[in-house]
């Protein structure tokens, strides 16, 4: 019993780290189509599109998870959105901040936008007052 105790320990203990190396994130995706960078800006769902991140120079991105993953947001990104959303209590506030947008192929939506990427992480992240519900 005390030999099998001894040779499964090890065994379980190294689970969690097979577990996070084999884990999908947004940056170690083989699709992504450039280096990730650091961009300002308004985060938020837009009706008949999806989630946009829109910076400070105007351009609309389209974020998405890479097709390897489900990596669309970081989950730190996505906690605060749910924050700010609790506070507002609206499905439709923004949060700005800076993001880390890694990029994806790009293609022509509907809308026009043809810039896909998702997010690695973010910060600095508050409520988008300017286009918050009933402004």
């Amino acid at each position: 019993m005390l030999r099998a105790i001894c040779v499964l320990f090890p065994l379980i203990a190294l689970l969690p780290v097979a577990a996070m190396a084999a884990e999908a994130t947004c940056k170690r995706s083989p699709a992504l189509t450039g280096k990730c960078s650091m961009v300002k800006g308004s985060l938020g769902f837009t009706q008949g599109i999806g989630v946009t991140l829109i910076s400070e120079d105007g351009t609309r991105t389209i974020i998405k998870a890479p097709p390897d993953s489900n990596a669309d947001i970081a989950p730190v990104v996505m906690q605060n959105w749910l924050y700010w959303q609790s506070q507002t209590n609206s499905m439709k506030t923004r949060i700005t901040g800076s993001f880390e947008l890694c990029p994806l192929p790009p293609t022509i939506n509907s809308a026009g936008i043809k810039d896909f990427a998702c997010i690695e992480k973010g910060t600095h992240i508050t409520q988008d007052k300017a286009s918050s519900p009933g402004n």
